[in-house]
């Protein structure tokens, strides 16, 4: 839901915005938009895809660090705020103590579908990540039981859908072993 305010506002001024609710925002050129909170399902397996990174970044010392719903990424226009995200170490020391917000693509980012939000999370993000230049964009489709991977090629997502079983391929994590499965049986 996009909430109007009586004058469009600055990037700069939704950096400090507060309206005295515990209401979450997105900008979108000068305007809010508000988060919907996610279900306990959604949490769960947010929880999940951070905990199941961060132990491969560990495991494989990779210089990365994992955030879950709180990193915004900027493309100039509009913030989004991916449920998981992936940037690097220089990246996370980069943003120092400024807010929370990369202004170049991290690494991968993923999420998860709400039924609710469908073609936002589908078509709407894919497009912006894609454009952003973010180099993996998973998206985890728990009703179609579908876990997709995207890699960008030449400014454009290529494609990979699993299903059930099988063992997804990742260009960030080429070591891991995950399935749907096993993403739905840890919940």
């Amino acid at each position: 839901m996009t909430v109007t305010t009586a004058q469009r506002i600055t990037f700069e001024e939704y950096l400090s915005y507060e309206d005295g609710t515990d209401k979450r925002y997105e900008f979108n050129d000068g305007e809010l938009v508000v988060i919907t909170p996610a279900t306990v399902f959604h949490n769960d397996l947010m929880m999940f895809f951070a905990f199941f990174l961060q132990s491969e970044t560990n495991n494989s010392h990779h210089p990365y660090c994992v955030r879950v719903n709180s990193t915004e990424i900027f493309n100039g226009k509009r913030t989004r705020r991916p449920d998981v995200l992936v940037m690097t170490l220089t990246q996370k020391k980069g943003l120092g103590n400024q807010p929370d917000i990369l202004h170049e693509p991290c690494l991968l980012v993923i999420e998860i579908v709400s039924p609710t939000c469908r073609s936002v999370d589908t078509v709407e993000k894919r497009q912006e990540y894609a454009e952003f230049g973010i180099p993996e964009y998973w998206i985890v489709d728990f009703l179609l039981g579908t876990f997709s991977v995207l890699s960008l090629v030449n400014g454009t997502y290529i494609e990979k859908v699993y299903r059930e079983g099988d063992r997804i391929a990742s260009d960030i994590f080429p070591s891991i072993s995950l399935s749907m499965n096993q993403v739905m049986a840890s919940i």
